[in-house]
């Protein structure tokens, strides 16, 4: 992950506290959240923030944060892998100023092709990787990040092991 920030949890409910405190640290009121099962056992007990599920495309841009999981990582990139068939949450992730992913640690491999591999017999129709916030130097060569997309990327590994 590039530039992003990252957290390791024991547990769900440590994983709770750690979206409690990041989304209390980033005065996030407003959060797309995607149709993940494990983000909905995480958010549930928050009560302090308005969680907008099956949000409009229109309404993410008034959106602080977003949160997702993922259903893959690759360790020697740092890289997310989020299917569409698997949740929906392409532009939850991309949209908001602030994308932050959930993931079991169980579902990291090494590289782009153990996921390939693992994704090939039932290949999603659209797969979005993720390796921190987007990054260009289109505009007279000078680096801006997250002009296409969050300018953060948080990243919480549940230790599932």
């Amino acid at each position: 992950m590039v530039g992003g920030h990252f957290s390791l949890a024991e547990n769900i409910q440590a994983a709770t506290k750690i979206v409690e405190e990041t989304l209390e640290r980033l005065g996030a009121n407003r959060v797309a959240v995607s149709s993940s099962d494990i983000v909905a056992t995480i958010i549930e007990p928050i009560a302090s923030t308005h969680f907008i599920e099956h949000v409009t495309a229109k309404d993410l841009f008034d959106c602080d944060l977003g949160i997702t999981s993922a259903q893959w990582a690759i360790a020697e990139t740092g890289t997310l892998v989020l299917e569409s068939d698997k949740e929906n949450s392409r532009l939850t992730s991309l949209v908001p100023t602030v994308h932050l992913c959930i993931l079991k640690a169980g579902r990291i491999r090494q590289t782009l092709g153990e996921i390939l591999e693992l994704t090939q017999p039932e290949l999603s129709r659209t797969m979005t990787f993720s390796t921190g916030a987007p990054r260009t130097s289109d505009i007279e060569l000078t680096l801006a990040i997250g002009v296409h997309g969050p300018k953060e990327l948080h990243v919480i590994v549940i230790n599932d092991q």
